[in-house]
């Protein structure tokens, strides 16, 4: 035996020293396998170290040869053992080895004397008791060594009580070991039979802490056993006498009694009801019986145990091929708000529920199986005639399919459009009052609705954007209708009626509830967000941002605040549409006017509202700084404990400074007298379209004006420069080469430049006169000499240079 010291790694990434001994290769008879066994030095009696010895390749030598280490998974942390002399570490160094070979050649060829093994059981590293003990991690008094429990007899119950409520964690899994062996937890349960009925309260409490501590061994081969039919209801009757319990429980009552187990269509297979069976009592011990007493890993060992079932009972379902048919034929032929009508949309429920957790191929089937034998019309009809309770077990099976693939609901959408099943869908937010089913309908509208999910598998745009056509073309309109029947019919979003604002909270005629307002505007903002240009077309044309605006005169502060959200949403776009929009029909001034409503108290709306001018001072929107210093500053300079508005009115001066006095296009002027000027510039930089491109060029070349021949430098938006000044880098011999005479022209086109001077071209210029400068001689040989097929066009860049384009 060689002299050694023991280590273990802590949490901490530093070492234990757990004790000296002397270790040696030995056979273990309770893991019937190899290992290594380290004894103390100083009391013979007591195991340092007790560890199997695996296949796996764990082992390394450290330190000049006198170190081994090795990390077990089992028990999550590194072993070391420190030799005195370098001999004796290559010594077990190669047992070890010698150890490791033995098993890859076999049960037959064990050396050192071990016997033949008819099974392996994983056994993991052990620590003398005492230290562990000491260091809290184990009850005091937990046994050493190999674990042995005493037989299952009446007189041995408080010791096999105790002897399983001080197992060690290393210590479980051979204690589930014996209690697997055959007859052994039948022959506690016989005794538990027998001690209820001859009432001995105290055998009775030693056998719930033997069954409970048999639970806790956290073994899914126990458990399985435990569970078994002609177990579980005397292992529930036992965990009935839980001494911290006042009142003795009657879960046995309630598990045969008071459960019912209802089978919608038959079930042929025995086992597969079983499995249904085992499942449900796995779940009310785990959630009924034993939450106060499971630990972390007991916990989820249920909950594996529970979902693996599950799997298993959809998978057999799905595989029988008369179950499903004979369900949906079930569905379609029952009466409407029939009880087994009930009962089987419950059951289908519940089966797309469990759907979730197979595998995306495996689910993917399922649900293609049951989209083709008419789950869609089945949950439409339940939707159309269902009450709340059943609306919102439809909800929960299309939010199933959509959450997994949108596309088969899209389609049938689009394929059934004259049936007018998706106002059916919609109906919880035209008029319900359940915010549970109105939550579900919003998440399957903007499954439907995201673009994201909507895949090139049609053979023409407009096939693919069918759905989103019949969405905007037949169904939010109906729900702006709501928003636009929130407040009182005729009310125009002003000051005067922001003061009347408490008189103005009464439900719109459409009888649609406060939560059903708050959810249309959350739909709408994720399509200002989510569409591009059917959302903002469809803002334009049906003023959308005054009818949502309305919400603002609402009592309810939370619908004020959903109103500013979506107002926060365009603005957030940073889209020019939108901040034209907004600046043009004055949408800001009934948010300015609730904000000062609002006074100086700090809420939610307080905090929407700077929140929203800050993101607009950040990102230098000048278009909407310029509106609201412009319109609003005198009344937001009160409100000067607020350092927004002032950092406003900073930025607004700075972005008036650094354009010398101009807004930005399109922005209002500093003062008014350069009002029309500003006018001016912002009409002549306006874009014009193709077909007015293309005439104007051509009038361009056609006019005739021999007695100018100076170039003049006025761009082609009409805007004049100085002579001289450079407008660009493009040049004419970049389109077409000319002769060598290229050089004359271009200094006859200078010396006109000198001798005519300028022309400046402005509003009073009389009609009939095309954009530009006259033409010389010059253009005129270039319109005639241009090549065939060549077609130019002035484009307007952002810096206002006028270039041509093929």
């Amino acid at each position: 035996m060689q002299r050694v010291k023991v280590y273990r790694l802590n949490s901490d990434g530093l070492w234990d020293d757990k004790g000296t001994g002397h270790v040696s290769v030995e056979y273990l008879e309770q893991s019937d396998s190899l290992g290594l066994v380290v004894i103390s030095e100083e009391d013979t009696h007591r195991t340092l170290l007790i560890h199997r010895i695996v296949f796996e390749d764990i082992y390394y030598r450290q330190g000049d040869d006198t170190i081994i280490t090795w990390s077990d998974p089992e028990i999550g942390t590194d072993i070391a053992l420190s030799f005195q002399e370098s001999v004796g570490c290559s010594l077990i160094w190669e047992k070890i080895n010698e150890a490791q070979q033995s098993m890859k050649l076999g049960p037959h060829h064990q050396e050192f004397g071990a016997p033949e093994a008819a099974a392996r059981r994983c056994v993991v590293d052990e620590y003398e008791q005492a230290a562990s003990a000491a260091e809290g991690e184990f009850p005091d008094g937990a046994p050493s060594g190999p674990v042995e429990l005493p037989a299952a007899e009446m007189g041995n119950l408080a010791e096999l009580a105790k002897a399983l409520s001080e197992l060690s964690p290393f210590q479980r899994e051979r204690g589930a070991a014996q209690m697997l062996k055959p007859g052994y937890v039948r022959s506690l349960l016989d005794i538990f039979q027998q001690c209820e009925d001859l009432e001995d309260g105290e055998s009775l409490r030693h056998l719930y802490h033997i069954i409970r501590g048999a639970i806790m061994l956290n073994d899914a081969n126990l458990l399985d056993l435990l569970l078994a039919e002609e177990n579980v209801m005397d292992m529930v009757g036992a965990l009935e006498y839980d001494p911290e319990l006042v009142m003795q429980q009657h879960h046995r009552d309630f598990l045969r009694d008071k459960v019912v187990f209802k089978e919608v269509v038959p079930i042929a297979d025995p086992a597969l009801r079983a499995k249904i069976h085992q499942t449900y009592r796995l779940a009310y011990l785990k959630d009924v019986v034993l939450p106060r007493v499971l630990d972390d890993a007991t916990f989820a060992t249920f909950s594996s145990l529970i979902l693996f079932n599950n799997v298993e009972v959809v998978m057999a379902l799905q595989g029988d091929a008369k179950f499903l048919p004979e369900l949906f034929q079930r569905l379609k032929s029952s009466e409407s708000r029939d009880k087994e009508w009930l009962d089987q949309v419950a059951f289908l429920q519940e089966l797309c529920s469990l759907g979730k957790h197979l595998q995306a191929v495996s689910r993917t089937h399922l649900l293609t199986k049951l989209i083709k034998l008419g789950l869609f019309e089945v949950m439409m009809t339940v939707l159309r005639v269902g009450g709340n309770d059943m609306c919102q077990r439809a909800t929960d099976v299309l939010l199933s399919v959509v959450q997994h693939d949108a596309g088969p609901l899209r389609d049938y959408f689009t394929e059934h459009a004259e049936r007018d099943d998706f106002r059916i869908l919609l109906k919880p937010l035209l008029s319900g009052q359940e915010v549970a089913l109105q939550e579900s309908v919003l998440e399957i509208l903007r499954a439907l609705l995201d673009p994201s999910s909507m895949t090139m598998k049609a053979a023409t745009a407009t096939e693919q954007n069918a759905f989103l056509e019949l969405f905007y073309d037949r169904y939010i309109s109906q729900l702006i209708g709501v928003l636009a029947e929130a407040c009182e019919p005729n009310r125009a979003p002003s000051s005067h009626a922001v003061s009347e604002a408490g008189q103005a909270g009464r439900p719109g005629q459409a009888g649609a509830a406060p939560s059903a307002l708050a959810i249309i505007v959350d739909l709408l903002c994720f399509c200002v967000q989510h569409h591009s240009y059917r959302i903002k077309y469809y803002v334009l044309r049906n003023n959308v941002v005054e009818k949502v605006l309305r919400l603002l005169y609402r009592r309810e502060k939370w619908l004020v605040v959903a109103a500013v959200r979506f107002l926060r949403t365009c603005i957030g776009l940073k889209d020019d549409f939108y901040n034209r929009y907004l600046v043009r029909n004055n949408l800001l001034e009934p948010v300015i006017q609730v904000f000062l409503k609002n006074g100086p108290r700090y809420n939610l709306l307080n905090s929407a509202v700077l929140e929203m001018v800050e993101f607009i001072r950040k990102e230098n929107i000048k278009y909407i700084i310029a509106h609201l210093v412009e319109q609003y500053g005198a009344q937001l300079e009160p409100c000067d404990h607020i350092g927004t508005f002032a950092a406003l009115k900073l930025k607004f001066e700075q972005n008036q400074e650094s354009l010398g006095g101009y807004g930005e296009e399109g922005s209002f002027p500093a003062t008014a007298s350069t009002a029309a000027a500003q006018q001016a510039l912002t009409q002549s930089r306006q874009r014009r379209d193709e077909r007015a491109l293309d005439k104007d060029e051509e009038d361009y070349f056609k006019e005739d004006d021999d007695e100018n021949d100076t170039m003049s430098c006025i761009v082609g938006n009409g805007v004049a420069r100085p002579p001289g000044v450079v407008t660009g880098g493009f040049s004419l011999s970049s389109l077409v080469e000319y002769g060598e005479d290229e050089d004359d022209d271009e200094d006859s086109l200078k010396n006109g430049a000198r001798e005519g001077g300028t022309q400046k071209r402005g509003p009073g210029r009389p009609a009939g006169g095309s954009p530009g400068s006259p033409v010389s001689p010059k253009r005129a040989r270039l319109a005639e000499e241009r090549p065939r097929g060549l077609k130019f066009q002035t484009m307007e860049p952002a810096n206002g240079v006028s270039l041509w384009r093929r």
